[in-house]
C-alpha cells in the first residue's frame, strides 16, 4: 500500500516539475493558492449495515460537508490551464428511515461521515478578455471558465452515527449510537468532476466555482458486505485565492 502511494506521489511530483519547467521557459509562471468551500453530498444506492441481528437498508438523503486545500495552477496557454488540487473533504449522507429489530419498529435519524484526502487533476477552459492598460498598468479582469477532470481519493475515516427512537415494550425509547465503519468502504475512490466558475484579478486572482462530482468506482468493500455498492456524488461550492 505504501509503495503504491509513493509511486502516485512521485508521478504527480514529476508532472508538476515538468509542467513548471516548460511553462517557465515560455514565460508563463506557476501559481499557488488556497481553496475552501462547502458541499452537498449523498450516494447513489442504499446504505447497508449488518452487525449480528441488525440488518439495515436506508435510503440516502443529502448531507452538508466541507472541503479545503491548495491549488497548483499550471498554465498551458492563455485560455487553458491545468490544476492540481490536494484537498481534504468530508462527504456522506443523511438517513431518516425506519427499521425492524427483534420484532419491534424503530425510527432513525442518522448519518454517515466520510473523510477523504482527494487529488483532483483538472483542466480549465477560460475566456480571454482583451488586455487593458491604464497609465502603464494592466487592469484587473473578470473571466469565466469551465472545469473538467478526474479525482482520486484515499479514505481516512468513516463513521455511522445518529439517534434511534421506538417503543419496543410500550415505553418510549431514544438512544444515540456511533459506529466506525471504515471496513465497509474501499480505501481508494475515484471519479469525475465538472463545473464552472468566475475569476477576478490580474496576477493575484479571487474566484468562485460550482462543481459536481461522481464516483465512477464502487466505493463499497464487497469482501466485508457484498450487497453494499454505493457511489459517492455531490455538488461543491467553493472560493479560492491565487497568489
Amino acid at each position: 500500500m505504501k509503495s503504491y502511494i509513493y509511486t502516485i506521489s512521485l508521478i504527480v511530483l514529476t508532472s508538476v516539475l515538468s509542467f513548471s519547467t516548460t511553462n517557465n521557459a515560455k514565460g508563463q509562471s506557476v501559481q499557488i493558492g488556497l481553496h475552501a468551500g462547502s458541499n452537498v453530498s449523498s450516494h447513489l444506492k442504499n446504505f447497508k449495515f449488518v452487525d449480528g441481528d441488525i440488518d439495515l437498508d436506508f435510503s440516502p438523503n443529502p448531507k452538508f460537508g466541507f472541503s479545503a486545500g491548495y491549488i497548483v495552477r499550471l498554465p498551458v496557454s492563455n485560455a487553458v490551464r491545468f490544476h492540481l488540487e490536494p484537498t481534504i473533504t468530508r462527504i456522506g449522507a443523511n438517513y431518516d428511515d425506519s427499521f425492524e429489530l427483534r420484532g419491534f419498529d424503530f425510527e432513525t435519524d442518522s448519518q454517515v461521515d466520510l473523510l477523504y484526502i482527494q487529488l483532483p487533476l483538472l483542466f480549465q477552459l477560460s475566456t480571454v478578455p482583451p488586455e487593458r492598460t491604464v497609465y502603464g498598468r494592466q487592469q484587473r479582469e473578470t473571466t469565466f471558465h469551465l472545469t473538467g477532470g478526474f479525482y482520486g481519493g484515499y479514505l481516512l475515516d468513516a463513521t455511522f452515527s445518529g439517534t434511534n427512537r421506538g417503543a419496543p415494550i410500550g415505553i418510549d425509547f431514544e438512544g444515540e449510537f456511533s459506529e466506525e465503519i471504515s471496513t465497509q468502504y474501499k480505501k481508494f475512490d475515484g471519479g469525475v468532476i465538472f463545473g464552472g466558475g468566475i475569476e477576478y484579478g490580474e496576477r493575484s486572482k479571487l474566484g468562485l466555482e460550482v462543481r459536481a462530482f461522481f464516483s465512477v468506482t464502487d466505493s463499497g468493500n464487497r469482501s466485508v458486505l457484498d450487497s453494499f455498492k454505493p457511489h459517492n456524488m455531490g455538488l461543491t461550492f467553493g472560493v479560492y485565492y491565487l497568489l
